[in-house]
């Protein structure tokens, strides 16, 4: 297992279990319906938001990002991130038996369990290192790239 990974996976579940995979905010209308009115305020003053529906943080979308993107590479991508889903997305997490189980393998050796975590770690490894890369390219500096593709997606239609 690589120790990064698994914190970051801890981290994207802890975060999928509190907020969901999308944020949202409450409805006035459904406010206004539910109270007949207005609702009642509570204590004066403003209020974080951050943890009451506004969604994961943008490191948890990230990895939740880099994992939906290795389940579309190929069908053992798809569990992979079933897998990320079953060890780090309940509390507690069901066992290492009922997880091989769901996800269809018939195995019953632990090792082959801990061998399914660490190919998950090394290919969001890869995938987070890649995602980095490509924004890295996308806002480079001034030279010779462009600043970013928006840049020269807005001058190609001025052009054009």
């Amino acid at each position: 297992m690589i120790e990064a990974m698994e914190v970051l996976l801890k981290h994207w579940g802890e975060q999928l279990r509190s907020n969901g995979e999308v944020g949202g905010m409450g409805s006035p209308m459904a406010t206004i319906m539910e109270w007949g009115g207005c609702a009642p305020r509570g204590t004066p003053g403003s209020r974080i938001i951050m943890g009451a529906g506004a969604g994961p943080d943008a490191v948890a979308q990230e990895v939740g990002a880099a994992l939906s993107e290795i389940a579309r590479q190929n069908g053992r991508g798809e569990r992979l991130q079933q897998l990320a889903v079953l060890r780090y997305g309940y509390d507690p997490a069901p066992t290492w038996a009922s997880q091989m189980h769901e996800l269809g393998y018939v195995s019953k050796a632990k090792q082959t369990y801990y061998d399914l975590v660490h190919s998950l770690h090394v290919r969001l490894f890869e995938v987070l290192a890649e995602r980095k890369d490509a924004r890295k390219w996308l806002t480079a500096g001034r030279g010779v790239l462009p600043q970013s593709l928006l840049k020269v997606a807005s001058k190609l239609r001025r052009a054009g």
